[in-house]
């Protein structure tokens, strides 16, 4: 190769080099900033509570899910309780408020204690929820007791209303330990070569969802076929 070759083959390497050398350093990948505070809701300040921020927010939370009046006012406690540290809002005026909003939404039927407490307590029936644990639950979610043992009576009807003629008057929470056991695959829903070794353990099980010792004793050693009856009450609420 001529020597005139050689040295262009070289200035272009020092020119694709030098070309190299001077280019501008890529920059570091940033966060947006919104992004960033995203990751920071600590750092958010809270709203200033009006009577109209609680009736929206009331609102708001009342579109996306089913509640008692008691859950929905302890929400509105949180708010009103963040908005008087930071704002010195005045605690009886917010007070004021959320009552006058609470009234407000149950007058209008967006609250119905009632009908929560019927639609909480068919679901939980259906899951396998004792009838005592039942009641245990809706009061924990503030429903006042006259209310509970209105559901209760409501949901025996209703459970009676499900059952073949000659089941009806049956404990609904035989039908629920029932739906339980097949839920779970527990007692006559096992393999049949692990009833006998499972036994003990699915006793215990029906026992922790607060059913009483003869009722987990007549599912557990029952034939699946013999519970179809119970369980027809349970798929018919």
């Amino acid at each position: 190769m001529s020597e005139r070759k050689i040295s262009s083959l070289h200035e272009g390497s020092a020119t694709d080099h030098d070309r190299q050398d001077t280019s501008t350093p890529a920059r570091p990948n940033r966060q947006p900033a919104n992004k960033r505070a995203r990751q920071n809701p600590a750092d958010k300040k809270p709203r200033r509570v009006t009577r109209d921020y609680l009736m929206n927010y009331a609102t708001w939370y009342l579109e996306r899910f089913t509640a008692s009046r008691a859950r929905l006012e302890k929400l509105m406690r949180g708010k009103i309780r963040l908005s008087i540290a930071e704002y010195d809002t005045d605690p009886q005026e917010a007070e004021d408020w959320m009552k006058s909003v609470l009234n407000t939404c149950e007058a209008a039927g967006f609250i119905n204690d009632q009908a929560y407490a019927l639609g909480r307590a068919r679901s939980m029936l259906r899951k396998g929820k004792a009838m005592r644990v039942i009641g245990a639950d809706l009061n924990a979610r503030g429903i006042a007791s006259h209310l509970i043992d209105q559901t209760i009576t409501d949901l025996r009807d209703q459970a009676d209303d499900a059952a073949d003629h000659d089941m009806r008057g049956t404990d609904p929470n035989l039908a629920a330990a029932a739906a339980y056991a097949r839920r779970r695959r527990l007692g006559p829903f096992r393999r049949p070569d692990q009833r006998d070794e499972k036994r003990d353990k699915d006793l215990a099980a029906l026992a922790r969802q607060g059913f009483s010792y003869d009722i987990a004793l007549r599912i557990i050693d029952a034939d699946s076929n013999d519970l179809e009856n119970l369980l027809q009450i349970i798929d018919g609420l």
